[in-house]
This record gives C-alpha cells, sequence and structure tokens, in this order.
C-alpha cells in the first residue's frame, strides 16, 4: 500500500477514521471515539512508542483493537477508550534477501531512502533487524514542508526456555508551515455558512513549524518454567523534545477570518513497566489459562504554553502577526502522571474447545499532580488527583464448527476523571475514573479462503455536565455519551489472483445524557463508513498486479447542536505493483494515486466544533530490492 503512517494503515478500516487537526499532529477515531499517538502501544507496552510521530518505517505491522481494552492493557496515557493500536517491530527472519533498499517519491516532493538490514545467527537464537530511514521535500500541501531521519534497532534471542526482545529508535522530525484546522467563533455554526471545500486552500500561517525529537527503548524477557508457566516482564523509556510554534484559523460570524498564534515547548519522559505470570492447567474436563499481570505507567512533562490574542485578516494583515510575545524556551515541571494496575484473567476452554469463556479484573490506580505553570498558568498551587477503579470483563465463544464461532463479551474502558475547581459549588471533589461499558456480540466464519466477521457494539462513556441544586452549579460525572453499531468485514481471495478486503460500520453516536444537546448526533461522527479494496494479478504478466480502493465516509455534523452538517464523500485510489527479477536481486516497483478524481472534502472532528479540509490528488511511486 506504500503506507507512510498509521492512519495510511488503518484507512483500510471502516471502524476508523481520520481524524487529524494539522499536518503536524495526527489523529483517528476508532469506533466513533478520539484518539492520538500518545496511546499507541508498543510491543505490548503503554507510553513508549514515539509521542509525536506516526510514521512505520519501523514497524513490521500495526494491531488494531476495536473496543474498550482496560483489562487488557491498562488504561490509556491520553485516555482513549474506543480501542488500542500496537505496534509490532521488526526482527530477523533469517531467510535470503532480507536486506532492502526502497526509493520513494511523490505526495508533493517528497523523497525518502530507506534501508533494511536483518541477521540471524547460524544456530538462529539471536537475530539483529536495524531501519535507517531519512525523507526530505515539500508535501502536496502549499508551502508545508518535511523532514524525517529515524532509526530503528532490534535484537532478539529465542532460547530453549526463552525470549528476549530488545528494541530502539530515534527519531527527527520537522514540519514546516504545516496545515492547520478550521475553528468557529462565538454564534458562526447555524449563522452563517460553512466556506466551500478547496483542498488547495491553506489555513495553516507561513512560519510556523513543529521540531520533534523522540528517543525509546524497550526490553522484554520470558522464561518457561515448563510447558504449563512462563513468566515475563518488560520495562521501556522514552524521551521526546517539541518545539512547536502554530497557528489558530477562526471563522468569525460577521464574514471575517482571524488569526492567534501559540508557542509550546515541552520535554515529555515516560518510564513503563510491566510483569507478570501465565499459567495453565486443568479442573476435570476443562482447561484453564491463568494471567496475572502488574503494570506501571509514569510520565513527566516538563512545559510551558503561550498564546497571543486573535487578529482580524485583511488585505493589509494578511496573517495577522500579532505573535506570541515570548518564544523563549522555558521548561518548568507542569504535571506527573502515574498509573498503576494489577490484573486477573483466567481464560476456560471446555473439551475440543467447543466453548471458551474469559473471566477477569483489573484493579487500576490514576495519579496526576499538575504544578504551577510558566505565567501560573496552571495556577498558583500544586494540584494533586488521585483515584482508583475496578474494571471487570466477561467474555464467551462458542465454536459451532471448524469454520463458524459465536462470541459475546462484556468490558470497559477507563478515562481519568476530574478534580473540580473553584468555579463550581463542589469546589476540590475528585471525580471518579470515567467509565466506558461495552457490550458486544457477534460471528465469525473463516472458509479457509476468507475469513468474515459480524458484530453489534454498544459503548456508553461517562463524563462531566453542569448540574443545578438548590440554585448552586455544581460539575457532575453522571453525563454520559452512547455509541452503538454494527461492524462488517470481509478479507480474501474471490478466485485465484484476485484479493478481496472490505469493511462496513453504522454507527449511532448520541449524547444521552447531557446538561445540553441530549439526544443529539455526536459532531465528526456519521453514521455509515465502508472501505472496499480489489487486488487483481494480470496472468499475462508475471509479477503485475493492480489495485483499486474506494473509502466512503457519511455525512457528519460539525457541532453539538446538530445545526450545521458537511456532505459525505467517496474518495478513489489506485495502484500498481510490479515484481521481478533484476541483476540478480528481486525488484518490486510500486505507483499509487490517491483520490483520484482530486475530490474537495471537509473532514469534521469529534472532539470540538472545527474542520480540516481534505488533501487533494496525490500520487507516489517507488522502487525496492532486496539482497
Amino acid at each position: 500500500m506504500q503506507a507512510d503512517n498509521i492512519v495510511d494503515v488503518i484507512a483500510l478500516d471502516a471502524s476508523t477514521n481520520n481524524q487529524s487537526l494539522s499536518g503536524a499532529s495526527q489523529a483517528w477515531a476508532i469506533r466513533g471515539f478520539r484518539a492520538q499517538q500518545q496511546d499507541v502501544s508498543f510491543n505490548g507496552v503503554h507510553g513508549v512508542a514515539p509521542r509525536f510521530y506516526t510514521g512505520v518505517e519501523g514497524v513490521d505491522r500495526v494491531e488494531v483493537l476495536k473496543g474498550a481494552s482496560t483489562l487488557l492493557y491498562g488504561i490509556s496515557p491520553n485516555g482513549s477508550v474506543g480501542g488500542n493500536i500496537n505496534y509490532v517491530p521488526k526482527r530477523a527472519k533469517g531467510g535470503d534477501n532480507e536486506n532492502a533498499i526502497k526509493l520513494t517519491y511523490g505526495d508533493g516532493h517528497q523523497f525518502s531512502q530507506q534501508l533494511d538490514l536483518g541477521e540471524r545467527s547460524e544456530d538462529n537464537k539471536w537475530g539483529v533487524h536495524a531501519t535507517v530511514f531519512h525523507r526530505n521535500g515539500s508535501t502536496a500541501t502549499e508551502d508545508e514542508k518535511s523532514t524525517t531521519t529515524s532509526a530503528f534497532l532490534g535484537i532478539d534471542r529465542q532460547g530453549s526456555h526463552s525470549r528476549l526482545y530488545l528494541d530502539g529508535g530515534y527519531i527527527y522530525n520537522d514540519i514546516d508551515n504545516p496545515q492547520y484546522r478550521v475553528i468557529f467563533g462565538n454564534n458562526f455554526i447555524g449563522k452563517v455558512a460553512l466556506p466551500v471545500a478547496d483542498n488547495d486552500a491553506k489555513y495553516g500561517a507561513p512560519g510556523t513549524y513543529r521540531h520533534v525529537t523522540e528517543k525509546f527503548g524497550v526490553a522484554r524477557y520470558e522464561y518457561d518454567f515448563s510447558k504449563d508457566l512462563t513468566a515475563y516482564a518488560a520495562f521501556g523509556m522514552r524521551e521526546t523534545k517539541m518545539d512547536y510554534f502554530y497557528n489558530e484559523y477562526r471563522l468569525n460570524a460577521a464574514g471575517t477570518s482571524s488569526v492567534r498564534y501559540r508557542y509550546n515547548n515541552q520535554i515529555n519522559k515516560a518510564i513503563s513497566a510491566e510483569t507478570g505470570v501465565k499459567g495453565r492447567f486443568e479442573t476435570g474436563d476443562l482447561k484453564h489459562e491463568v494471567t496475572v499481570a502488574a503494570t506501571r505507567y509514569e510520565m513527566k512533562r516538563y512545559m510551558a504554553n503561550r498564546t497571543g490574542s486573535f487578529s482580524v485578516l485583511s488585505a493589509s494583515n494578511l496573517w495577522g502577526r500579532n505573535t506570541v510575545s515570548d518564544m523563549s524556551w522555558q521548561e518548568p515541571l507542569n504535571d506527573v502522571n502515574i498509573n498503576t494496575g494489577v490484573a486477573f484473567t483466567d481464560v476456560i476452554s471446555t473439551p475440543n474447545d467447543a466453548w471458551t469463556f474469559v473471566v477477569g479484573a483489573r484493579y487500576q490506580k490514576i495519579k496526576q499532580t499538575t504544578y504551577p505553570g510558566y505565567n501560573n498558568t496552571n495556577g498558583t498551587s500544586e494540584v494533586t488527583y488521585d483515584a482508583h477503579a475496578w474494571s471487570p470483563a466477561f467474555a464467551v465463544v462458542r465454536k459451532l464448527n471448524d469454520k463458524v464461532s459465536v462470541y459475546a463479551n462484556y468490558m470497559q474502558g477507563l478515562t481519568p476523571g476530574d478534580l473540580v475547581d473553584g468555579g463550581y459549588a463542589n469546589d476540590g471533589e475528585v471525580l471518579a475514573p470515567y467509565k466506558t461499558k461495552q457490550i458486544e456480540i457477534g460471528a465469525k466464519f473463516n472458509t479457509g479462503k476468507f475469513l468474515t466477521t459480524f458484530d453489534f457494539f454498544q459503548m456508553r462513556q461517562a463524563g462531566t455536565m453542569d448540574i443545578d441544586i438548590a440554585g448552586q452549579t455544581y460539575l457532575s460525572g453522571d453525563a454520559e455519551v452512547r455509541n452503538r453499531g454494527f461492524e462488517l468485514s470481509t478479507a480474501g481471495e474471490l478466485r485465484e489472483g484476485t484479493r478481496l478486503l472490505a469493511s462496513l460500520m453504522y454507527l449511532d453516536a448520541k449524547y444521552t445524557k447531557a446538561d445540553a444537546n441530549q439526544g443529539n448526533t455526536q459532531m465528526g461522527t456519521p453514521h455509515w463508513q465502508a472501505v472496499a479494496r480489489v487486488e487483481q494479478d494480470i496472468k499475462s504478466v508475471k509479477g503485475l498486479s493492480f489495485s483499486l480502493t474506494a473509502n466512503y465516509q457519511g455525512s457528519s455534523y460539525v457541532d453539538a447542536a446538530n445545526t450545521t452538517k458537511i456532505g459525505g464523500r467517496t474518495l478513489w485510489n489506485i495502484g500498481s505493483r510490479y515484481e521481478f527479477n533484476g541483476w540478480g536481486h528481486p525488484m518490486t516497483i510500486r505507483a499509487d494515486v490517491y483520490n483520484l478524481f482530486d475530490k474537495d472534502y471537509w473532514n469534521a472532528l469529534s472532539n470540538t466544533s472545527a474542520l480540516y479540509i481534505g488533501k487533494g490528488r496525490t500520487a507516489v511511486v517507488s522502487w525496492e530490492t532486496r539482497f
């Protein structure tokens, strides 16, 4: 696919959609709940994957778990609940032609070079894989430029009773003049028509930038005491440095546009650890697989935020350069977040795995301390949030035969609650962590050539709203949003040389308990999303394949009041791949065109009333040789 980042990868799943808010900051939604890079795990460990960089050049595959997953991974560092994304790093496989050189050009005038080297020892116990990547040039967005230099190293040892994995990475990413989202001033929504979508328009100001340096490392060790008892431990660290000067582009009810500038610099340090024991035993005819695990994640953020004021744009004030007055580097300790948890699961199977039952629970403790920030932006005194919660989980799988299984589950997600501030009558109250309660039923069909999944799901997420008690306003944690829908996905080979991947999601996302907008559809959540991709080999030319992809996203509201809606759109991509031997080495040439018909469209964001302009037609070509 020539996927460059997470959003490119998950674009082939209708349960996810792009929620990026700038050319420098990508985000996505899973089942209608927004998530960002901060919540991606690396080899199963939270908090150590690159925090602001979404490139996948050092990744073997991207795993997407749809639905609440607190039992499995613990609370996400940034509190996302719609699902979990896990990076599986590249490993040395030990075969011929494992090393590769890849050159890519496109998406504007970006040129990238990638080198992959892998080697295993003669006894196959030790393996080393390294990836070095560089890219620079202008993107398809006007004046936007991107430079990336990254290096990844993975070492593994496969012993007879133990396994060791060591992974590390370095990334430098520089984006100049990025595109940015469009926000709205008071009374704009519902009073003034939205601007016409034009993918050539630019809402990011010249002179803005984001410079990010990421360094991380993860170690995982597993030891088998016997065939039925395994212990494991993982430890990871990450340090991120970001220098970010950006703008906010606002549309006003008077028909004018305004811009203000913001500056954020930070050093972000995280330490994450997990340890556990897995055991198997039998009680009568029942087989048990029991896991006990403990996790700890700590993140310290040294940060200073500064914000300018809005200025109205005009012919004489084209980009409103009323900029931030102080852009000196400052790094006071802003906040410390510590998440600790203990989880227990028991997977119980009957003979021949006809029935499988899963029972489990996680105890999660959340502690967040916020310190007085630069220019007292976080107040004048230290504030601590300290809370805990239990998250139970249950599941059952019924294997009807060797091709069909049905299942049902109950799972929870967690998001840190709030420490109520002085604007409310319950000032100082610690609100309990907000729970997302998921119920799902579904079926899986595996015919050998096709794998098909169909499911219904409902997720209820708690949140905050204002309530009035005896004339006083209290902040309550009793608000709720409810995302309900169904998903259908299938993948396989229709016939020899013809491959299909398709998925569909219907989503009914509503504010079910709210101080305002109750019963309305959540902003930025279309009812229908669908993706279909067909790949066809050309029998008359060995190694040649063509692909066609269609991605449909329905209409969605821009605001919680449901007064303004953007229309749906369908994007078409075409691609080709040619594999051959040249000069004694396997080679592959790829060419892809995205948004083939240059469709102009807006993308509504789910976390705030804002729009992001879609990208126009782009093309990418690459040449890869293995040796």
